[in-house]
C-alpha cells in the first residue's frame, strides 16, 4: 500500500481527523499530519495501520492501554485510538502528540558528542524504568523513535507491548531473543547509543554466538555501558538501574553478575587436612562474631512495627513506646549518624550520659491513617547493596493532609530519594487542629521498601 498512502491526503478519518500532509510510512502503516481537539485545535500526528496487517489488533489494544494508563513527561502522549475506513480499506488508527524531529534525522548529518549522548540517555532511562514498572516494554527503541518535542526529549509510545509478547520484525536494533522484555529494551537502547556516537550500528552476526563488536573509541563510561548491554545472554546484560548507576556515580551499583564455577575435585593430603579444618573453624567463628557485633540497637522510631511494602496501607500507625530511656534514644541517633550508608552500625557499649534536656519525639494523639510505600521496580532494588535510607520531613496541616515535604537525608541515590518524596506526599494523618511535622524514614533493600514514622519535636 506504499503508493496508496500519499493519495489519501485530504481524506478524513471518521469525519473528525483530516489528513493534512503525508509524513511517511511503510507497506502496512503511514503517518499523516492532522489536527486534534475541535475547540482549540492543535497540530498532531495520526498513524494508520491496515486492519489485516500482522499484529494490528494487538497494536490497537496497546494504544488504548497507553492512552489511558501511561503518562510520563518523556513519553509521546496518545490522544485517541480506534478503527476507521477510508474507501474500501479498513484501518486502525491512533492520534498522538507530534514531534518536531527525531534522532534518525540527525545521525546522517553528524554524530552526537559524549555530552549529547548522555543527555539523551538520562530521560530515556527514566521513561523506560517507568514503563517497565507498569509491566510493559517499549519494544522498538531506535533513532526514529527518540524524538524532540520543543526542548524535551521523548520516546514514542505507539509501539508499546507487554513483557513476554513475541517480537515481530527484529530489525537492526532488536535483541537476539524472540520475546519482548526489559533486557531487550536495554539491548536496543545500547545499539541506538552506539550508532548515535559513531553513525554506524554495531556489527554482529545473528547466527554467531559472539557479541556485537563495539569500537573502543567511545568515551569510557559509554563504552562500558555498550559492552555490558550488548551481550547475547539477556540475563547477563546490565539493567536500566545499572546504566543509571554508571552515569551517576552517586547511585549505588549492583555487583557484577558472576557465572557459577564448578568445583574441581582433587585429592587432599592428610598432612594439610588438619590445618585446613582449623582455618575453616576460625573463619566460621569470625563470621558469628561479626553477626553478633553488627546487631543494630533499635531507635524509638523503629520500635514501632515496620511497614512492609506488602502490608495494608491503611492500618493505624503504632505509637512508639514511652518508656525508652533518653540515653538509649541519643545513642541510637548517634549510631545512625555515624553509619548513614548501606552497612548496619555495630552496637557500641552505651556510656553513661547526662540527662537529656528534651526528648527527640514529642507525644501526640495524632496518628497516621493512610501511608504509601514507595513503588520501586525490582530492577532498581537489585542494584542495592545493604540498605538505602531516605529521611523525609512532612509538614502536615490541621486537617491531616501533607502540605509540603522536604528531604532531610537523601541517602546515596537520587532515584530512591525521589520515590520516597513522592510517596510521602500521599500520606494522610488524623486531624489535629494544628500544623505538625513528621519524620518519615524509608528503607530500601533488595526485597522491597519499609517505612517508619515519628512525630518531630516542636
Amino acid at each position: 500500500m506504499t503508493e496508496t498512502w500519499g493519495q489519501w491526503v485530504g481524506q478524513s478519518v471518521n469525519g473528525k481527523f483530516r489528513l493534512r500532509r503525508y509524513l511517511g510510512g511503510s507497506e502496512h502503516s503511514a503517518v499523516f499530519l492532522t489536527d486534534y481537539d475541535d475547540r482549540e485545535p492543535q497540530t498532531a500526528a495520526i498513524k494508520l495501520i491496515a486492519e489485516n496487517a500482522p499484529d494490528a489488533e494487538r497494536q490497537l489494544d496497546s494504544w488504548r492501554l497507553a492512552a489511558t494508563v501511561l503518562s510520563h513527561p518523556h513519553l509521546i502522549q496518545l490522544f485517541q485510538a480506534g478503527r476507521c475506513k477510508i474507501g474500501d480499506v479498513k484501518l486502525v488508527y491512533v492520534v498522538m502528540e507530534r514531534a518536531d524531529e527525531d534522532l534518525s534525522q540527525i545521525i546522517p548529518q553528524r554524530s552526537l558528542t559524549e555530552t549529547e549522548a548522555t543527555d539523551m540517555l538520562k530521560p530515556a532511562l527514566d521513561v523506560l524504568a517507568y514503563i517497565h514498572a507498569k509491566g510493559s516494554v517499549h519494544g522498538r527503541i531506535k533513532p526514529a523513535n527518540i524524538m524532540a518535542c520543543g526542548d524535551q526529549l521523548k520516546l514514542s509510545s505507539d509501539g508499546l507491548r507487554r513483557t513476554g509478547d513475541p517480537i515481530i520484525g527484529r530489525g537492526p536494533y532488536g535483541p537476539p531473543e524472540a520475546v519482548a522484555s526489559p533486557a531487550g529494551d536495554v539491548w536496543s537502547l545500547a545499539m541506538t547509543m552506539v550508532e548515535a556516537l559513531t553513525q554506524h550500528v554495531p556489527a554482529w552476526d545473528t547466527n554467531s554466538p559472539a557479541n556485537p563488536v563495539v569500537s573502543d573509541t567511545l568515551p569510557a563510561p559509554l563504552l562500558d555501558i555498550a559492552r555490558h548491554c550488548l551481550l547475547r545472554d539477556p540475563n547477563q546484560r546490565w539493567t536500566i538501574a545499572d546504566i543509571t548507576s554508571r552515569l551517576d556515580p552517586a547511585v549505588p551499583m549492583r555487583p557484577p553478575r558472576q557465572q557459577p564455577v564448578e568445583p574441581v575435585a582433587s585429592p587432599a593430603s592428610p598432612r594439610y587436612l588438619i590445618p585446613a579444618v582449623l582455618v575453616l573453624l576460625l573463619m566460621v567463628a569470625a563470621v558469628i562474631s561479626l553477626k553478633v557485633l553488627n546487631r543494630e540497637p533499635k531507635t524509638q522510631a523503629e520500635s514501632g512495627a515496620a511497614i512492609e511494602k506488602s502490608a495494608p496501607k491503611t492500618s493505624p500507625e503504632p505509637r512508639p513506646p514511652e518508656n525508652m530511656a533518653a540515653s538509649e534514644k541519643k545513642q541510637a541517633a548517634r549510631n545512625e549518624e555515624k553509619n548513614p550508608g548501606d552497612v548496619p552500625a555495630a552496637a557500641a557499649p552505651v556510656q553513661p550520659t547526662a540527662p537529656e534536656k528534651a526528648p527527640v519525639v514529642t507525644p501526640s494523639s495524632q496518628e497516621v491513617i493512610h501511608r504509601v510505600i514507595p513503588d520501586a521496580s525490582q530492577s532498581a532494588l537489585d542494584t542495592i547493596r545493604g540498605t538505602v535510607r531516605v529521611s523525609i520531613r512532612a509538614h502536615v496541616d490541621p486537617s491531616g493532609d501533607v502540605a509540603d515535604v522536604t528531604v532531610d537525608s537523601p541517602g546515596p541515590s537520587k532515584y530512591f530519594a525521589r520515590l520516597a518524596q513522592q510517596a510521602a506526599q500521599q500520606w494522610k494523618f488524623s486531624p489535629n487542629g494544628t500544623t505538625s511535622d513528621w519524620i518519615l524514614r524509608f528503607e530500601f533493600t533488595t526485597t522491597g521498601a519499609k517505612a517508619f514514622s515519628t512525630r518531630a519535636a516542636q
